[in-house]
């Protein structure tokens, strides 16, 4: 059999072959151009990234270095703006440079969508605390080259990207609550106030994961400032179990937001090669160091500036008792003083803390510090002539203030323990100045 062929066929394949190829080069064309546009605009958001986070990072570098903290946060304030704008190493230079560096040019405008600004918020409500901060915003704007794309679109494959790194001048542990449980739940820890003494708090508030609890005739106050309340997480969380004392301003309930870690954590210590010294049980001078128990029943006794990490209990029974720039590091033991003791006991300050704290190891503004996982107690008694200024932090155990021998009237201090109790009958006066306690060192974060 003989085949004919049509003169009119001829050629098809031709067509359907250049159709296949003209879909098969713009399929080619995108995945290039895409893959291209996709690449600069990677490589533009980590150059991004790195700016806002150089800049942010000298800004935190300054704050940390002029000593520029929450409680005195000022946007006008000239060392928050150098910490902006200085001429050689504030924030949107040190960013400007970075993105020079990574091959972006951009400037300190950013109407044109390339450019850097660094911008102080004076106060922003997160629904549990004020935050203060400096952004420090990178805008960056590139057309990516194209192989094919330009045939069939003739503006440039443009990309803009941005980062934001959040600055945040260091600030008290806890929100600033002077006195602070950690405890999720009401039975295992909580604060309870027991007695027929007064308590008052100036220049902080009282917070409670948990519970907090009345008892007897107590009367507690805070004082200070406008915004420090009483306050606690679950439901029903206050408890005055008919006592006939008041509490004041009254409590607030189911505030639904526990202290998130990062507010209250501290880093221990390292206790590694200070000398040892064993047990201390006798008189005069005691020198900062490793020590499996120290204990002090009278007698004059002075404790040099320094970190002094005890294995075991430390117990001031009685005698006169004096340390500055002091920190204690317990970690298995309980920290107790005696209302027969005369203790007057002083951490580094939080600010301009010189050498004692960098020779010695003393922690800035920490007092006492039980070890997490040391579930014992860390109990504050003494004469009217002691002293207790510092942090008291025990995030697994319980602290103990006040007492019926007590005449204790004031303490310079804030107290964060799993578990808090004031009892007794001798007022107890907890004052609470973020600038003698341990405080957050400025701290960054990648916010967009």
């Amino acid at each position: 059999m003989i085949r004919k062929y049509l003169s009119s066929e001829k050629g098809q394949t031709s067509i359907l072959l250049a159709l296949a190829l003209i879909g098969l080069l713009g399929f080619t064309a995108l995945a290039i151009d895409g893959g291209m546009v996709y690449a600069n605009r990677r490589h533009m958001q980590n150059a991004s990234d790195a700016a806002s986070l150089a800049g942010g990072s000298a800004a935190a570098l300054y704050l940390e270095n002029h000593y520029v903290d929450y409680a005195e946060w000022n946007c006008s304030d000239p060392r928050v703006i150098r910490a902006m704008i200085n001429s050689t190493n504030g924030a949107e230079i040190v960013a400007k440079n970075s993105a020079t560096v990574n091959g972006y040019s951009i400037d300190f405008d950013l109407s044109d969508q390339n450019g850097v600004d660094a911008d102080c918020i004076q106060g922003q409500n997160n629904g549990s605390w004020i935050e203060r901060f400096i952004d420090v915003r990178t805008l960056i704007t590139s057309d990516t080259p194209t192989a094919f794309a330009h045939f069939v679109y003739p503006g440039p494959l443009r990309n803009t990207v941005e980062a934001v790194a959040r600055v945040y001048p260091r600030i008290p542990l806890a929100y600033g609550n002077a006195i602070v449980a950690l405890a999720r739940d009401c039975d295992s820890g909580g604060i309870e106030f027991d007695g027929s003494n007064v308590v008052e708090v100036t220049g902080g508030g009282i917070f409670s994961n948990s519970c907090i609890d009345t008892r007897g005739g107590v009367s507690v106050s805070v004082y200070g400032n406008a915004d420090d309340n009483i306050s606690c997480v679950l439901p029903d969380c206050y408890n005055d179990h008919g006592a006939s004392g008041t509490i004041s301003p009254p409590p607030i309930e189911n505030t639904g937001v526990p202290l998130p870690p990062e507010t209250y954590e501290i880093p221990p210590p390292n206790c590694t090669g200070l000398p040892s010294h064993g047990n201390y049980n006798g008189d005069g001078t005691i020198e900062s160091g490793q020590y499996t128990q120290i204990r002090i029943q009278n007698g004059d006794h002075a404790f040099d500036p320094g970190l002094y990490c005890v294995s075991g209990d430390v117990e001031i029974n009685g005698g006169i008792v004096a340390g500055s720039d002091v920190t204690f590091f317990v970690i298995n033991g309980n920290f107790h003083t005696s209302g027969n003791a005369t203790t007057s006991l002083i951490a580094p300050p939080a600010t301009n803390c010189g050498d004692p704290c960098d020779v010695d190891r003393a922690i800035p503004g920490v007092l006492i510090y039980l070890a997490p996982g040391n579930t014992n107690e860390a109990t504050l008694l003494g004469t009217e002539d002691s002293l207790f200024r510092g942090l008291v932090y025990v995030p697994s155990g319980t602290i103990e203030a006040g007492g019926t021998s007590s005449l204790m009237k004031e303490i310079f201090a804030q107290l964060i323990g799993n578990d808090v109790k004031v009892h007794g009958n001798t007022n107890v006066v907890v004052t609470f100045n973020d600038k003698l306690v341990y405080q957050i060192p400025a701290t960054i974060e990648l916010n967009k």
